[in-house]
Order: C-alpha cells, then sequence, then structure tokens
C-alpha cells in the first residue's frame, strides 16, 4: 500500500464516518425506516400497537426496532401508570432534525429508480 493510499485508509477510518455507517447500519435494519416514517407522519405520540398496526410488523420486529431507536436517542418511550400500562412513542428533536436527510436520500433513491433495472441486468 503507498502512503498516499494509507493516508487515505486512515481518513476513511476516522471516528465520524464510523458514526455514520453505524447510523446507516441501524436504518437499514427491517421496519426502522417504516417505524420512522410512521412515528414523523403523526403529530402526537403512538401506542405500541399503533405502530405495530402502521407499519404492519411482527410484535417483535417492532419493539426491537423501537428500542434500538430509543438506545440511540431518536425515540423517546413514555410509560403510563395504567392498567394495562400504556407506553407511547415519539421522535426526538434528533430524529425530527434526521428528517431533511432521510427525505434527501428518498428521492435521491427514486430519481434513479429508472436506472436501477438496467444496472441490476449488467450485475447478473
Amino acid at each position: 500500500m503507498t502512503q498516499e493510499q494509507n493516508l487515505r485508509m486512515q481518513s476513511m477510518c476516522d471516528s465520524g464516518k464510523a458514526h455514520v455507517n453505524d447510523l446507516f447500519v441501524l436504518l437499514s435494519k427491517s421496519k426502522m425506516l417504516n417505524i420512522l416514517y410512521v412515528l414523523n407522519c403523526n403529530p402526537e405520540p403512538l401506542r405500541f400497537s399503533e405502530v405495530k398496526t402502521r407499519v404492519n410488523s411482527s410484535s417483535t420486529t417492532v419493539a426491537r426496532r423501537l428500542s434500538e431507536l430509543e438506545a440511540h436517542g431518536l425515540v423517546t418511550r413514555t410509560v403510563f401508570p395504567t392498567v394495562p400500562t400504556t407506553v407511547q412513542y415519539a421522535l426526538t428533536s434528533d430524529a425530527v432534525a434526521l428528517k431533511p436527510c432521510l427525505e434527501s436520500l428518498f428521492e435521491w433513491v427514486l430519481n434513479r429508480a429508472d436506472a436501477l433495472p438496467a444496472v441490476q441486468e449488467q450485475i447478473a
């Protein structure tokens, strides 16, 4: 490896870029973007059952994804002392701030959608 390649590799492994990669790994998990979308479309917090229904996924998957989003500071979980227990989920300000980036990403993908079949044929 040349010195230039080594420096380039080091810069690519910068911790800031690692955080970006971590975010993409998180967002690429099954139903993750769907959950963010559902929570974003509702001005009020949603109960677990509402999120599950709107995402159309299993309880296990939705529970895992909501837990991961909460651990990453993108979702708040509020438990109310009712019988049965009521739990509501809402986006944090960090998740709301991520919205323009995700919208740009979706737009970029949709703009390229026509080219994707041709690319897939070349790969096959």
